[in-house]
């Protein structure tokens, strides 16, 4: 067969020489070039598998004997993601325009500015509006408006909330607009030192970090909730709500980017003499099911209740029911660590929820540990109501309702 010359494709390369620059490009490259997202990559295609396991607790020893059986008192699982950004950029260049420009327009010096000025504030942007969509989906959402005077002792809760979390705070890093990052700097009780022993009349009014919390400053613009991505990216005015502050744990996350194809063909008739450059790739951000308290979020107003489907089914008794609940928070059927999942039936209206506030009175709630739910003496079409709630603050994050089908 002959051989066939193609275009080198500098996939690897580019994505290699990218992952290096994050750190300096990027106010989430700590995310974005974190082990996680060099560990979790995809398979074929768009897919990726995040391997979990889960094991029982320990028990008392007997000295004595060894009685009963031996059992395997550990489970694995694997978290199925779906990379979501898929984007694709090319552009032509005319040998001559790189002539006349004084070697400016390359496409060395065109892709280098993409990446500075459009790819990267694209993908920190999508980064926000995903961390923040993982602290609300978990219930980590605080809405208070934060002042000077306040914003230490909110910033107290929030680490206590945290740590109560079990996540570990040397790791936590805090992402917040410019307008809090003043805040803190001119907070009421905030305590600097001065050196007055170098003869140097400056000061340096910088807080890198605090309590031992790495503090990254990132643009209001970049810090939003909802974004449209149709051709780059903009802020969805509709939708889009402030956020002020970003704690989070980037061994929670992962952040992985496959490049597809980057190429460059030479000038040919095809293409009437110009050089022509493309690449595509995909990216997304995905949060770890076990993990997803690792993240903390300072809103400009509460978020939307999460939306949970139950779909109920005939019992083989008289007035059984099996209510299969789905949704975010609850892989697998049951409640990630942290979440706890709640449900009232025989109702004859839907029990109203709201997100932050705690399970409503007037309406008796039961623990399920996982779905279906299995109910008795049920009476057809009355309602089942299930919720998630966080089950430190004990307040709801999702939710929802269906009418009950039972058995006769």
């Amino acid at each position: 067969m002959a051989f066939v010359q193609t275009d080198v494709n500098y996939a690897a390369e580019y994505s290699g020489a990218l992952a290096q620059a994050y750190p300096y490009l990027s106010y989430f490259g700590a995310i974005w070039a974190s082990p996680n997202s060099a560990l979790y990559k995809p398979g074929m295609g768009k897919t990726m598998y995040i391997p979990t396991l889960s094991v029982s607790g320990a028990k008392a020893v007997d000295r004595n004997r060894i009685s009963g059986a031996f059992d395997r008192n550990w489970n694995n699982a694997m978290q199925t993601v779906t990379l979501r950004m898929d984007r694709e950029w090319d552009t032509l260049v005319d040998p001559a325009d790189v002539a006349e420009s004084g070697d400016v327009a390359t496409i060395a010096g065109i892709t280098r500015v993409f990446n500075e000025t459009q790819k990267v504030p694209e993908m920190d942007a999508y980064m926000a509006m995903k961390l923040a969509g993982f602290a609300a989906d978990f219930g980590g959402v605080d809405t208070t408006v934060l002042t000077r005077d306040n914003i230490l002792a909110q910033w107290d809760a929030y680490l206590e909330y945290m740590s109560n979390q079990r996540v570990n705070r040397d790791r936590v890093v805090a992402y917040m607009t410019p307008g809090t990052y003043r805040l803190l700097k001119n907070a009421a009780g905030i305590t600097r030192f001065v050196a007055a022993d170098t003869g140097a009349r400056s000061v340096d009014r910088n807080v890198g970090s605090l309590d031992g919390v790495r503090i990254v400053e990132v643009p209001a613009d970049m810090m939003k909730t909802a974004y449209l991505f149709d051709e780059g990216w903009a802020v969805d005015g509709e939708r889009a709500q402030q956020i002020n502050l970003l704690l989070v744990d980037p061994m929670a996350v992962a952040a992985p980017v496959k490049y597809e194809t980057a190429m460059m063909s030479a000038p040919t008739a095809q293409s009437r003499g110009k050089y022509l450059y493309y690449e595509r790739y995909y990216y997304d951000v995905f949060r770890l099911d076990q993990r997803q308290a690792g993240f903390f979020v300072n809103l400009g107003a509460s978020p939307s209740l999460g939306s949970l489907t139950l779909v109920s089914a005939a019992g083989d008794k008289a007035g059984a029911s099996s209510v299969t609940v789905s949704g975010g928070g609850i892989p697998g059927g049951s409640p990630v660590e942290g979440l706890e999942l709640f449900y009232s039936a025989g109702n004859s209206a839907a029990v109203a929820l709201s997100y932050g506030a705690p399970l409503p009175g007037g309406a008796t709630w039961s623990e399920a540990k996982a779905s279906p739910i299995e109910l008795s003496g049920q009476t057809a079409g009355k309602f089942v109501t299930a919720a998630l709630v966080n089950r430190q603050t004990g307040n709801v994050v999702a939710g929802g309702s269906t009418t009950l089908v039972v058995g006769s």
